[in-house]
């Protein structure tokens, strides 16, 4: 018993077997156009450098307008400690002191950040800053490794971009700064007569005003070289910011 076949379509061609080399080769696939890559490297710590630049240097600023008014202080502090019961409650107080402080604190932050800022764009090149890690936030505060933990982050993250004699302006112009501004509360042990316990010797007080124009332009002295620094590892990591993005862009 045969099955019967099942009638073709009169309006199709009956269908041929493919040649061998036909059977053989695919089809290619159908063409994709590669995904949209973006590349994004670290770009540089422009405006933080900017800002940077700007507070530091208005504390500086801050620094010689109290020098120019020292003299008046310390004749205000020396009546005040001679009759204090007369002397006004507002007496050797500088509205200008008022405002360096809060200046102080946005100018280390923003200095800080760009310091973080250029170690976190080597870090993204691949590049290992080396240094002791986050030092630009807590190495101010260790007593007496202070004079040295800021300038090893700082010499860490601008190697080959600032030559080392701005560094080494910046950095020993600052602790100079330091001893001078520690060294103006030596008077204060001076002028006291320890027997009764009395502040006797008011003239002590006088080294306050050569004390604090020193202090003052050693911090301007300072801020000059921190300002070049921070201007040419900018620049320099803009350079590799945009060689990186380059080279990023020719290996697509």
């Amino acid at each position: 018993m045969t099955t019967p076949q099942e009638p073709q379509d009169p309006f199709t061609s009956p269908s041929e077997p493919l040649p061998p080399q036909a059977q053989s080769q695919t089809p290619p696939p159908a063409y994709a156009p590669p995904p949209h890559i973006v590349v994004t490297p670290s770009s540089a710590p422009t405006a933080l450098a900017l800002w940077a630049t700007i507070l530091t240097g208005a504390v500086a600023a801050l620094g010689l307008v109290s020098a120019l008014q020292a003299s008046d202080r310390v004749e205000e502090l020396k009546t005040i400690l001679a009759d204090p019961e007369s002397a006004s409650p507002f007496a050797g107080q500088s509205p200008w002191d008022l405002l360096s402080y809060p200046l102080w604190i946005a100018s280390f932050v923003l200095v800080a950040l760009w310091m973080s800022k250029v170690r976190s764009a080597m870090t993204d090149r691949g590049e290992v800053p080396g240094g002791p890690p986050a030092v630009e936030w807590w190495g101010w505060f260790v007593p007496l490794a202070d004079f040295v933990l800021p300038y090893l982050g700082m010499r860490a993250i601008t190697r080959r971009k600032a030559s080392l004699a701005i560094i080494l302006g910046w950095w020993f112009a600052f602790c100079l700064y330091w001893v001078f501004a520690w060294a103006s509360i030596v008077p204060t042990f001076t002028a006291m007569d320890y027997s009764t316990g009395e502040v006797t010797n008011l003239e002590a007080f006088d080294v306050l005003v050569p004390l604090t124009w020193a202090s003052a332009l050693t911090l301007a002295v300072s801020w000059v070289f921190l300002a070049l620094l921070i201007r040419q590892t900018t620049a320099a990591e803009k350079t590799l910011a945009a060689d990186a993005m380059n080279s990023a862009r020719a290996s697509l």
